[in-house]
C-alpha cells in the first residue's frame, strides 16, 4: 500500500506540489492565528457556590447554610468531592466533578439542586464563575489628585463606578465570564437616630422606617384617555428624583468640578431625608432631622457627618498598590543614594477580568484591551480624570513564553539541517529531509486550528524534530543511495525511487506504528496532566502523521526533481570516521562479548543503586515572571492592623531591583468568591524581565570562576524575600508561589498552598492541637519550608446568650432581642436610594457612641412588644415608669382591653441575656467574650484543618515520605491525615502513567513480534529501550533535575526511536542471514550499512532538543526535563550502539524467519 502511494506521487508530481503549496498556505495561516495558552487549564469541571449570610458567625453559617447546601448537592452525577469553608457571613462550596463531566452540564445540575435548598431568609446561593487560570487581566482605577496631592474622588465613588459601569462593560466582552471587584467602599445612606430625641418625641423605629420608606417611592395611576391619545399618570416621589448624580458629570473635563457636583448631590439627598415628616403635634411637624443623632443642634454643613450621612458597608477587603516613580520618558526615578522612588496608593479599587472556562485567552485579551482603550479615550463612561490602569496582562506571559519556544524551534531546526547536510554530504538531499520539519509542523498546526484546539508551551516546544523527520531520513537516505549507485544507472529514476520505497515500506510502517503506540500514554492521560499535555499529544501525533505522509509523497517527488542524475558521492571524512570507529568497536565488542555484557550489567547495577537518589515531583514549575506571596496572620486580627503590617512588607519588597511593582490584596472581595478573612494578605509581585536583573557577585561554588558576576536565580530571590519579610513582619506565615500556580493548586486541593496535609476529625479544638503538633514535626524536616497552620479557631466573639427564662419573665420574644441587637449594631437596610440604574441601601443603625464596646451594647434597650429600640437614661419617661427599672415584672391591673400607655415598656439587653461558661452552662460570672471558630473547613461532609508547606531544595516525594514517617504517631482515631496538593496529584499521575505505559509497552512487544517473528529478536530490540532509560535517568541525576511528568513524557517520546533503531539493526542482520551470509559478516555489514541512518536519527533527535535542554529563559522550565531525557537517552544509545550486535551474536546462527528478512 505504501509503495503504491509513492508510485502515485512520483507519477503526479504537479498535484503533490500544488497540495504542498496549499499546506503551506493553510498551515502558515493556522500558525499565525492559532490561539496560544501559556498555561492550559488543568482542572476538571469545578462549580463554586457562594452564599452570604451577613452577621452570622462561622458556626452559624456551617449549621444553617453550609451543611444544608452540602446535603442538597450530594449525589450529583459525576461529583467527585465537595469542599466547603464557613466563615463570618459567608459559605463557600467547591464542587469538583470528574474529568468526563462537561462544565455546562455540571453547572446546570448545581443550579437545579440549589433550587431545592432550605436556607434562612435572605440567603441566596449563587454560582461563582471562577477558573484556576481564568484571571487574565488585572486593573486598578487611577484616582486623580488635586494640587495638594489628595485624591479627588472618594473610594465610594470609584467603587460605584466599578460595580455599576465597568463590570457591565467588561461582561459584554466576548469570552469574559465575569469581573471580580476588590477594594473600595460600598456606599450606603445611614440614618442614626438620637435615643433622647426618640424618647422626647415619642417616635418609634417602626415609624421612622415607615416614614422614610413611604417617602421614597414612585406610584402609578392608570391611563388618562384623551380624544386621540392616552397618557400614563405617575406620581414621582423618589429621593433625589431617582436621578444618577454621575450622569451630570460624565461630560465634564475638570475632575474637581465633577467632585463638587457629586458631593452637592449627596448633600441634597441627605437634606431630603432630614425633611421627611414623621408625625405632627399641635400642627408642628416632627421631621427626621429632629430625631437623628445631632439633630438641628448641628450646623447644616455637618449633614454629611452627623445623624444622616453617607456611610459604607463593613469592608471585607482592601487593595493597595506600590509603583516606582517614572519620568516622562518612562525611566525610573532614583534618589540621592541610587534607590528607586516609589509611589504608594494604599487603598484603591481593583477589577479582575475572568475568562470563561474553555475559551481562548488571546482573543479575549485583545477584546479586553480594546475595551480599556475605548473607556480611557473619553467615551463618557468614566468619571472625569479617572483611568483604567492595567496592572497585569496575561498577554505578556504568553508572548514571553512563545518567544522562548520559537527561539528554541529555530535553533533546533538549523541544527537538524546541519546534521543532515554533514551526514548526507549533499545539500539538495539534506534540503529534502529538512523541508519536512516545517511542513510537518504546519500540518499539525493546520489540524489543531481546524479542530478549534489551542496550542500551548509544550505542544509548541516539546516536539523533537529529529523524531519527526525519522521517516523522511529513512526514505531519502535509501532513495539517495539507490540514485547514486552506479550499478542501478540502467533503471529509470522513477523506477529506482519506487524500488527504494518498496525496500523500506515495511520498516516505515512498523517503525511509525511503534512510535504511535509509544505515544499512547499521551493520548490516554487523565487528570491535570492530561489537560496539560493533551495538546502536546495532538501536536505530536499530527506532526508524525504529516511527516509520514510527506515522506511518502513529497520526498519522492523532490528526489525525482532534485536528485535525478546524482552521481556516486563518497562519504565525507566525518561519516567515514564514525563508521570506522563503530566498526573497530564492533570488532572489539564481538571479540570480548563477556566484557561488553559485564559493562552493561554494571551500568544497570549502578543505575539501580542511584535510582533512589532521583527525586520526584509532579510538574516542573512554569516560570510566570512574578512572585505571589500569601501571608497568614493570626485569626481575629483587624483589617487596619493587617494593612499597616502589609505596608511594611510592600516597602521591603520594593527595595529589590528585580521587582516591577507590588499589589497587596487583604481580606476578600465583596462577592465572596475568595473565601477568606482579614487574616489573609496576598502580595502580587510582578518581576522585570530577567535580562534587566542586576548582576552581583557570584558566590556559588566553582561557577564563580567562570561567571564572577551574574543575576541571582529566582530561588535565591525568593529566599531573600522570605528572610526580609520574616524580620519585617513578625508572627506571620509567608508562603511563596506564583499567580497561576497558586490558583491551580488551591483549586485542585482546596487549600491555599502548594502542598498541605489535611487532618480530619470532629472537634475543632482538638483539630487545632493536632495541627500544631503536625506543624512542629514538619518544621524539623529538611527541605520543608513555609510551614503554616490554617487556624480554624481564634476568632474572638462577643456572644450574648439569650436567657429564655428572663425573656418569658419580661414578655420579650427571642426575635425581639435578635432584631434589636442586629439593628443597633449591624444596621438594618429598610429602603434603597435609587440613582438611575444604581441602588444603594438606606439603613437604620445605632450611633457609634452607643455601640462602641460591650457595656454600651448591653445597655441597648429592647422593646417588650413589637421590637422597638429606644434607650433609657434614668428609668423614667414622661412620669411613667419604664419596665425594667424594678426587679419584678409590671403588675397587670384592670381589664386586658384597657389601652396601654403611649410609651412602650422596654428592657435593657443585659436584663435578657446570661453568659455561658466553657461547659455551655449559664453562669452570670462568666464573660460574654469567648473564642470561637474563625474558618471551618469541610470536605465530603467532614471537618478538617490544613497545614500547608512548600518544598524547596529537595525533591517533593522524598520530603513528603519522610514527613509521613515522622508524623505517623501524631494522629489517632477518629483523627486521620491526607496529604494533598502537588504531592497528591503527582502520585495519581505517576500511577496512571505507569499503568498506561505498561499497556503501551505490551502492545509494542506484540508489534515487534509481528515484525520479527522471534522472541529473541524482540528481546534484543528491547535492550535498546533499557539503554535509553538508563541514559535518561543519568541525565536527570547529573543535571540535578527531578523525575516529573514532563521527564516521563521525554522517556515516552524516545521509546519509539529507540525501538525503531533496534528494529533497523536486527532487520539488517536477519536480511543478510536469510541470504546465508556468515554471522560475523552479516553483523559487520549490517552495522556498516545502518550506521549512517541510525546516527542521523539519533543526532537529529539530540540536536533538535539541545536548545530546549540548555534554555533558561522564562517558558523553558516545563520543556527542560523532557529535553534533558531525550538528549541523555539518545546519547546513551550512541555509546551502546554495539550492544544489539553483541546480543545477536549469541543466537544469530539460527535461520531467521522469512518474514523478518527486511532491509532497514
Amino acid at each position: 500500500m505504501l509503495e503504491s502511494l509513492v508510485k502515485w506521487a512520483v507519477g503526479n508530481r504537479l498535484v503533490v506540489l500544488l497540495l504542498t503549496i496549499a499546506l503551506i498556505a493553510v498551515g502558515g495561516y493556522a500558525f499565525i492565528n492559532i490561539n496560544v495558552e501559556a498555561y492550559p487549564d488543568p482542572a476538571p469541571a469545578i462549580i463554586e457556590v457562594v452564599a452570604q449570610y451577613p452577621g452570622a458567625s462561622a458556626e452559624e453559617v456551617e449549621r444553617q447554610v453550609t451543611t444544608p447546601l452540602e446535603v442538597v448537592l450530594a449525589g450529583m452525577p459525576g461529583l467527585k468531592s465537595t469542599r466547603s469553608k464557613s466563615l463570618f457571613g459567608l459559605a463557600h462550596l467547591r464542587n469538583q466533578f470528574d474529568y468526563a463531566t462537561n462544565y455546562k452540564d455540571a453547572r446546570i445540575e448545581v443550579l437545579n439542586r440549589l433550587a431545592m435548598a432550605d436556607l434562612p431568609d435572605g440567603v441566596k446561593p449563587e454560582i461563582a464563575p471562577t477558573s484556576p487560570v481564568g484571571e487574565i487581566y488585572r486593573y486598578v482605577l487611577r484616582n486623580p489628585v488635586d494640587e495638594r496631592g489628595e485624591p479627588i474622588y472618594t473610594l465610594s465613588d470609584l467603587k460605584s463606578l466599578q460595580d455599576w459601569t465597568l463590570e457591565r462593560e467588561f461582561r459584554r466582552v466576548p469570552r469574559v465570564a465575569d469581573v471580580v471587584s476588590f477594594g473600595g467602599r460600598v456606599k450606603r445612606y445611614e440614618v442614626q437616630p438620637d435615643p433622647d430625641r426618640l424618647r422626647r418625641f415619642d417616635i418609634t423605629l417602626d415609624q421612622l422606617e415607615s416614614a422614610i420608606t413611604n417617602s421614597n417611592m414612585n406610584a402609578g395611576g392608570d391611563y388618562l384617555l384623551q380624544p386621540h391619545s392616552v397618557q400614563v399618570v405617575r406620581g414621582l416621589g423618589l429621593l433625589g428624583d431617582g436621578v444618577d448624580p454621575a450622569a451630570k458629570v460624565l461630560s465634564l473635563k475638570d475632575p474637581q468640578e465633577a467632585r463638587d457636583i457629586l458631593r452637592a448631590e449627596e448633600r441634597r439627598r441627605l437634606h431630603e431625608i432630614r425633611q421627611i415628616t414623621l408625625a405632627t403635634t399641635n400642627n408642628v411637624p416632627i421631621r427626621v432631622g429632629d430625631i437623628v443623632d445631632g439633630g438641628q443642634a448641628r450646623p447644616e454643613d455637618h449633614d454629611t457627618a452627623e445623624g444622616v450621612l453617607v456611610g459604607s458597608h463593613t469592608r471585607n477587603g482592601r487593595i493597595g498598590v506600590s509603583l516606582p516613580v517614572v519620568d516622562p520618558d518612562g525611566k525610573e526615578v532614583l534618589d540621592e543614594k541610587g534607590n528607586r522612588q516609589w509611589t504608594e496608593r494604599p487603598d484603591v479599587v481593583q477589577g479582575v477580568v475572568l475568562l470563561r472556562k474553555g475559551e481562548q485567552s488571546l482573543p479575549a485579551l485583545a477584546d479586553v484591551e480594546a475595551k480599556v482603550q475605548e473607556l480611557n479615550t473619553g467615551t463618557g463612561k468614566l468619571l472625569p480624570g479617572v483611568k483604567v490602569e492595567v496592572f497585569d496582562d496575561r498577554t505578556n506571559l504568553i508572548h514571553r513564553t512563545t518567544e522562548t519556544v520559537h527561539e528554541n524551534l529555530v535553533v533546533g531546526m538549523v541544527l537538524v539541517a546541519l546534521i543532515l547536510f554533514v551526514f548526507l554530504n549533499h545539500l539538495r538531499a539534506a534540503f529534502i529531509v529538512a523541508i519536512n520539519v516545517p511542513l510537518a509542523l504546519m500540518f499539525a498546526f493546520a489540524l489543531l486550528y481546524l479542530r478549534g484546539r489551542s496550542a500551548n508551551l509544550l505542544s509548541l516546544g516539546a516536539v523533537d524534530f529529529g523524531i519527526i523527520v525519522d521517516s523522511s531520513v529513512i526514505m531519502v537516505e535509501c532513495i539517495f543511495r539507490h540514485l547514486s549507485a552506479p550499478a542501478e544507472a540502467e533503471h529509470s529514476v522513477s523506477d529506482r525511487i519506487i524500488t527504494a520505497a518498496g525496500e523500506v515500506q515495511r520498516s516505515l510502517f512498523f517503525s511509525t506504528l511503534i512510535m504511535v503506540c509509544a505515544l499512547l500514554p499521551l493520548f490516554t492521560m487523565g487528570g491535570p496532566e492530561g489537560q496539560i499535555f493533551g495538546p502536546m499529544a495532538d501536536a505530536y501525533a499530527f506532526a508524525l502523521a504529516g511527516a509520514l505522509i510527506l515522506a511518502l509523497t513529497l520526498s519522492p517527488v523532490l528526489c525525482r526533481m532534485l536528485l535525478a542524475g546524482t552521481r556516486e558521492i563518497k562519504e565525507n571524512i566525518l561519516v567515514r570516521s564514525i563508521k570506522r570507529l563503530y566498526l573497530r568497536q564492533l570488532d572489539f565488542a564481538l571479540a570480548h562479548r563477556g566484557l561488553v555484557m559485564a559493562i552493561f550489567g554494571g551500568l544497570l547495577l549502578t543505575t539501580g543503586l542511584a535510582l533512589p537518589y532521583l527525586g520526584q515531583e509532579f510538574m516542573p514549575e512554569l516560570e510566570e515572571g512574578n512572585v505571589y506571596i500569601r501571608g497568614t496572620f493570626p485569626p481575629g486580627v483587624s483589617l487596619d492592623e493587617v494593612a499597616d503590617q502589609v505596608v511594611a512588607a510592600q516597602r521591603k519588597l520594593g527595595q529589590y531591583p528585580e521587582v516591577r511593582a507590588v499589589l497587596s490584596q487583604l481580606g476578600r472581595p465583596d462577592d465572596g468568591t475568595d473565601p477568606t478573612g482579614f487574616y489573609n494578605a496576598e502580595l502580587f509581585v510582578p518581576l522585570k524581565r530577567e535580562e534587566q536583573w542586576p548582576k552581583s557577585e557570584n558566590e556559588t561554588g566553582w561557577t564563580r570562576f567562570f561567571w564572577p558576576k551574574r543575576p541571582r536565580h529566582k530561588i535565591e530571590l525568593v529566599e531573600s524575600m522570605q528572610r526580609d519579610l520574616d524580620s519585617a513582619v513578625v508572627g506571620v506565615d509567608w508562603n511563596f508561589s506564583q499567580s497561576i500556580r497558586d490558583n491551580v493548586m488551591e483549586t485542585l486541593s482546596g487549600v491555599k498552598g502548594e502542598n498541605s496535609v489535611k487532618i480530619f476529625g470532629p472537634d475543632l479544638h482538638e483539630l487545632e492541637l493536632r495541627a500544631a503538633e503536625m506543624a512542629d514535626v514538619l518544621r524539623t524536616i529538611r527541605g520543608i519550608e513555609s510551614v503554616g497552620v490554617f487556624s480554624i479557631m481564634g476568632q474572638t466573639n462577643l456572644e450574648f446568650s439569650i436567657d429564655r427564662d428572663k425573656c418569658a419573665k419580661w414578655n420579650v420574644s427571642i426575635t425581639d432581642v435578635q432584631n434589636a441587637l442586629a439593628t443597633a449594631v449591624g444596621g438594618k437596610a429598610f429602603s434603597q436610594m435609587v440613582e438611575g440604574e444604581k441602588t444603594f441601601d438606606i439603613t437604620l443603625r445605632w450611633p457609634a457612641r452607643l455601640r462602641a464596646d460591650e457595656q454600651q451594647i448591653l445597655d441597648i434597650p429592647v422593646d417588650v412588644l413589637k421590637n422597638r429600640v429606644v434607650p433609657e437614661t434614668d428609668g423614667h419617661q414622661g412620669g411613667i415608669p419604664l419596665a425594667g427599672t424594678s426587679s419584678s415584672p409590671p403588675a397587670v391591673t384592670g381589664s386586658t382591653d384597657t389601652p396601654l400607655p403611649s410609651v412602650v415598656p422596654r428592657r435593657r439587653l443585659r436584663d435578657l441575656v446570661t453568659p455561658l461558661n466553657e461547659k455551655g452552662e449559664r453562669d452570670p460570672s462568666a464573660p460574654f467574650t469567648r473564642s470561637g471558630a474563625s474558618t471551618i473547613f469541610r470536605e465530603q461532609g467532614q471537618r478538617l484543618i490544613a497545614v500547608k508547606f512548600s518544598v524547596r531544595g529537595r525533591d517533593l516525594a522524598g520530603a513528603v515520605r519522610e514527613a509521613q514517617q515522622k508524623t505517623e504517631k501524631v494522629l489517632t482515631a477518629p483523627y486521620r491525615a491526607e496529604w494533598s496538593g502537588e504531592f497528591e496529584e503527582m502520585q495519581a499521575a505517576i500511577h496512571r502513567l505507569a499503568v498506561v505505559a505498561s499497556l503501551a509497552m505490551m502492545l509494542i512487544v506484540v508489534i515487534l513480534y509481528l515484525a520479527l517473528r522471534s522472541l529473541l529478536d524482540v528481546f534484543a530490540v528491547l535492550t535498546n529501550v533499557v539503554v535509553i532509560c538508563v541514559g535518561g535517568i543519568w541525565a536527570l541525576l547529573l543535571t540535578g533535575l527531578n523525575f516529573n511528568i514532563s521527564a516521563g513524557l521525554g522517556f515516552i517520546s524516545i521509546l519509539g526511536v529507540g525501538m525503531m533503531n533496534g528494529l533497523i539493526l536486527v532487520s539488517a542482520f536477519n536480511a543478510r542471514r536469510f541470504r546465508a551470509m556468515e554471522l560475523g559478516a552479516a553483523i559487520r555489514e549490517g552495522v556498516a550499512t545502518s550506521v549512517r541512518p541510525l546516527t542521523m536519527t539519533v543526532l537529529t533527535a539530540i540536536f533538535g532538543m539541545i536548545p530546549a535542554a540548555i534554555a533558561t529563559k522564562i517558558g523553558s522550565q516545563t520543556q527542560r526535563p523532557l529535553a534533558i531525557v531525550v538528549v541523555g537517552g539518545m546519547t546513551m544509545t550512541l555509546l551502546f550502539l554495539n550492544l544489539i550486535p553483541v546480543l545477536y551474536s549469541f543466537y544469530g546462527r539460527r535461520e531467521p524467519p522469512a518474514v523478518a528478512a527486511m532491509e532497514h
